[in-house]
């Protein structure tokens, strides 16, 4: 039985606002990837603001389906130790979408100009988010199905996905400043680059807050 639905119908609501919040944050990631690759495609700036508008959109419906889910948890669906855990889920799982959104909104209302010997290793980092994503989305449902080791396996491997990122990012840095473009270019470039990271590093603390709570979830 899931740690949501031996809390009976109070409980089964909450699941199906954490589960409908989880939607609109891929939904938000998703949008972000096909704007970023947009870009990459050479799409115009005009279109590429009418994504960065759509991406609005959906974070601001994950933004509602948060706290949909945290009134019903502040309302004492749950004991106090698992209530708390669950609501600081929540509000890192929204930093997954604030993150997205940040992205595109740097990209498209910046401007910024990525060379493209940076393309395909921004490709790249785009699959991995996505991959990490799934991982993490199923890790989330394993966590709300009151699977305690299927959980703490999946965010394992969401760190391990994490740390490929990483190394992602630390090439794209390097083969960056190996360029002679200019400086303020350089650093606009990076900076876009930091804040897809930023992405990946929400995620990675959405799945360390998930161990935590299968822990106190075991507890009580």
């Amino acid at each position: 039985m899931g740690i949501l639905r031996r809390h009976g119908r109070t409980g089964h609501r909450v699941q199906a606002l954490v589960e409908e919040h989880l939607r609109w944050v891929e939904a938000t990631l998703l949008a972000m990837r096909e704007a970023v690759e947009a870009y990459l495609a050479g799409e115009s700036w005009e279109k590429l603001e009418e994504r960065a508008v759509h991406v609005h959109r959906q974070e601001s419906r994950a933004d509602d389906a948060r706290k949909n889910a945290e009134v019903q948890l502040v309302r004492g669906a749950l004991l106090v130790g698992m209530r708390r855990n669950l609501l600081d889920v929540l509000a890192s799982l929204d930093l997954v979408a604030n993150s997205a959104e940040a992205v595109v909104d740097f990209l498209v209302y910046q401007r910024v100009s990525v060379p493209a010997l940076l393309h395909p290793l921004l490709r790249d980092f785009l699959q991995g988010l996505v991959e990490e994503w799934g991982t993490l989305r199923a890790a989330t449902q394993s966590f709300l199905a009151g699977q305690a080791q299927e959980t703490v396996r999946l965010c394992e491997e969401v760190d391990h996905q994490e740390s490929h990122l990483d190394e992602i990012h630390k090439r794209m840095t390097l083969r960056l400043f190996g360029t002679d473009l200019p400086l303020a270019e350089k650093i606009q470039a990076r900076d876009f680059v930091d804040k897809l990271e930023a992405c990946a590093n929400a995620m990675e603390d959405v799945s360390d807050l998930l161990t935590v709570a299968v822990a106190v979830s075991l507890t009580f």
